[in-house]
């Protein structure tokens, strides 16, 4: 089943079906058969064109990264504790080069955290994030990186629990909830991307926990401008990874690891 997974979740990343197309095109053509291969490369050339140039890309990712607004701090009662879901780091990284710090995607959160954990100096902090393997080892794991990094911050570390080994948002949603215990009915905020903000609370609604979501890194600005041209890297990876989220959506839905295709704001 597994396998299964990631065989979907090859061909159905867009970059990498494009690209399929077009070597399927090579490959037709070593055997002559011209149709398959003309459709085959216009079919991935046109992927490539539309997904890396153009503003289409915005379309996978739009309504993942709006779905749930931003908290307003002027007007909010205190959190009694933070959740922070994934590391956006490279605790390794930073080790080997002897620099403070080596962020990547999602790096927001933990600035983030150290600025809500001064705001609100009785909050918790819950830090999860891991490779789920041994590698890299405890005192490099993206957790620990975290923790690490909120202590510079000024954070007590009597504030602070870690959850280093969760690799899946399922299992994160598990032990961090496993973390919370019985203070599950507090006013918790949980801080993660914002195109993995759906997935995530339709997970932890689906065990009866619904923290309020305060979204970061927010990959793309309203309006929609048909007009604009992305450089086509950048175009590819906003459509690889708006197609990941919507990809999990519907895997999380049809596990049953959450009750709606779409999750988004409580009324």
């Amino acid at each position: 089943m597994e396998h299964l997974k990631d065989a979907v979740d090859l061909v159905s990343t867009p970059s990498n079906f494009f690209l399929l197309l077009v070597c399927f095109a090579l490959f037709a053509l070593i055997f002559r058969w011209r149709r398959s291969a003309i459709v085959s490369l216009t079919l991935g050339l046109t992927g490539f064109f539309t997904f890396g140039f153009t503003s289409f890309s915005e379309v996978m990712i739009a309504p993942l990264v709006t779905r749930f607004p931003p908290v307003d701090l002027t007007d909010v009662d205190p959190p009694f504790g933070l959740i922070v879901l994934g590391a956006g780091l490279s605790e390794a990284h930073a080790n080997h080069y002897g620099a403070l710090m080596d962020l990547e995607d999602g790096g927001e959160a933990v600035p983030t955290a150290a600025l809500l954990a001064e705001r609100f100096p009785d909050a918790r902090i819950i830090l999860s994030g891991g490779s789920g393997t041994d590698f890299p080892p405890a005192p490099l794991r993206g957790a620990d990186g975290m923790r690490r990094l909120l202590l510079e911050f000024g954070v007590s570390d009597d504030r602070i629990t870690i959850d280093p080994n969760s690799t899946t948002t399922a299992q994160r949603v598990q032990n961090t909830l496993a973390i919370v215990g019985d203070d599950h009915q507090q006013n918790w905020w949980v801080i993660t991307p914002a195109h993995r903000m759906p997935r995530l609370m339709g997970a932890y609604r689906k065990l009866g926990f619904d923290p309020t979501p305060y979204p970061i890194d927010f990959k793309w600005i309203p309006p929609m401008d048909p007009g604009y041209f992305y450089r086509f890297s950048d175009g590819l990876r906003l459509t690889d990874i708006g197609a990941k989220e919507w990809r999990g959506l519907v895997y999380y839905y049809l596990t049953d690891k959450i009750d709606t295709l779409y999750p988004g704001p409580t009324p």
